[in-house]
């Protein structure tokens, strides 16, 4: 017996409910999915930016209380060097000084302008460092007019704009060794408000790179510091020559992507904006120190910022197909199980469209619809085997019938053959007899006249045997047709 074929199967009910339910349960997956993916790339993305500018915030602020630090006490020995002026040999102890109560500051220098102090010589320029080997040791050096500093970036420029300024990191050789410095640079002014010199604080940028370059609020993003010329003063080495040269573009060509981001840093304004650095999209965090007038900024590429989102999403997707596999196979095997009774009954079907009618339906015990389509059709089966086996029992009667009325009918066909053969032979003894008393008529009329009475009398005789006879096979022929019209009646 055949199952369901191939295409039946494909259209099977058990195919179709599964079809449907996991089909309408895609479509709400992939619609709250959707839904929830946009709200989650949305919210992960302000996470991200509130942590991009957070950390930018934080390390401004350290950077900034630093430089407050230093700004503070280089004004509060400014104000001391303006009212000594008239004291120059005690120079070298207020530097000490600073340098003893501030441990931020490297180093320091009081320089006054060219013939400010005649004594001792054109040029007086007081400097105090610490010892590179310990940095508690204070060591003064007092420039006799021996060394020109006025061409100095720590001198001229804030002799230039007359105002306390940080001066953008420098490369410094000092004592055998190389750092990069920046200084906090007060004129000096005597009691007639006239320039007579400059306070400068020097502070290593060792400590202000390490802290910029470890920003990384994700896995690959990287932090620069623009100065106020707008090139970069601090970076990652590897990135240098990109860097410089994505900035130099961005300043030069207002089409760009960075053009934005570029004038903003250097303007020392707060934002972000997205970049395409290195074939790679990005967004570009900046934010301004106060005090110095350099910005801050943090390069993060996209990739890192959607990257919980990314795996967010992967592993939302594996989920959920794994989730709509198990759904369906679940379903297939529910659908199955329960579906499995009209199978049996499709079997039954087929067996009673073959006519195997005398196998009987296994009886439900089940409660539900299926059950009782089973129970239904197995009644269904006995009702029509019970109608078969009585049409069958009336069929034999029938045909038995029928082969009774076959052979009577047969025997009523012989006996008519019988009876027209009968009539016939009588119908030829009757034209027999009617032609012998024809004759014997003709003969006498023929011989009349020469015939005696003997000769009259034996043809008399003659013509009324032939008459009895034919009387007799008449009547006998009147009886037959009545016999056969009461046979047919």
């Amino acid at each position: 017996m055949k199952r369901l074929t191939e295409k039946q199967s494909r259209h099977s009910l058990t195919t179709q409910v599964v079809i449907w339910v996991v089909g309408f349960v895609s479509v709400l997956f992939v619609t709250a999915l959707l839904i929830m993916f946009d709200h989650a790339r949305e919210s992960i993305y302000q996470e991200a930016m509130e942590k991009a500018r957070q950390t930018l915030r934080t390390t401004e602020l350290r950077i900034d209380n630093t430089l407050n630090e230093v700004e503070t006490a280089t004004r509060s020995m400014h104000w001391t060097i303006e009212k000594r002026l008239n004291q120059p040999e005690i120079m070298d102890s207020l530097c000490t000084q600073l340098l003893r109560e501030n441990p931020h500051i490297l180093s320091c220098t009081i320089a006054f302008e060219p013939g400010t102090y005649p004594q001792f010589g054109i040029y007086h320029e007081v400097y105090a460092h610490r010892n590179p080997a310990d940095s508690t040791q204070i060591e003064v050096t007092i420039n006799g007019g021996k060394q020109l500093y006025t061409r100095e970036k720590w001198y001229f420029i804030p002799l230039h704009h007359e105002k306390p300024i940080w001066i953008d990191p420098y490369v410094d050789v000092e004592h055998g060794e190389t750092s990069i410095i920046t200084s906090y640079g007060m004129p000096l002014h005597d009691k007639d408000g006239e320039l007579v010199g400059v306070l400068s604080a020097h502070i290593s940028m060792k400590w202000f790179a390490d802290l910029v370059l470890s920003l990384q609020p994700f896995p690959n993003s990287h932090a620069s510091v623009m100065g106020t010329d707008g090139h970069l003063i601090i970076h990652p080495d590897s990135t240098l020559e990109a860097h410089q040269a994505f900035f130099s573009e961005a300043f030069n060509d207002p089409t760009s992507e960075g053009h934005l981001a570029a004038i903003s840093m250097k303007t020392g304004l707060i934002g972000h904006s997205e970049i395409k650095m290195g074939g790679k999209k990005g967004i570009i965090f900046y934010h301004p120190f106060e005090n110095a007038g350099w910005s801050v900024a943090i390069v993060c590429p996209e990739s890192d910022i959607f990257s919980s989102y990314y795996s967010l999403q992967r592993l939302t997707i594996i989920i959920s197909l794994s989730g709509l596999l198990l759904l369906a196979l679940f379903c297939l095997f529910i659908s199955h199980y329960q579906l499995k009774p009209l199978q049996y009954l499709v079997d039954a079907a087929h067996r009673m469209a073959n006519g195997h009618l005398d196998e009987p339906v296994d009886v439900s015990h089940r409660t539900d619809e299926v059950g009782y389509v089973q129970n239904e059709f197995r009644q269904m089966q006995q009702s029509i085997s019970h109608h078969i086996a009585d049409i069958t029992n009336l069929t034999d009667v029938l045909r038995q019938r029928n082969e009774d009325l076959k052979l009577a009918y047969e025997q009523a066909r012989e006996a008519d053959r019988m009876k027209d053969a009968v009539i016939l032979n009588m119908s030829d003894r009757m034209e027999q007899s009617v032609k012998a008393i024809h004759a014997t008529v003709a003969d006498f009329r023929q011989h009349v006249a020469d015939m005696d009475a003997n000769e009259c009398r034996q043809m008399a005789d003659k013509i009324q045997k032939h008459s009895e006879i034919t009387t007799e096979l008449l009547g006998n022929l009147l009886d037959i047709a009545d016999k056969k019209e009461e046979g047919c009646l």
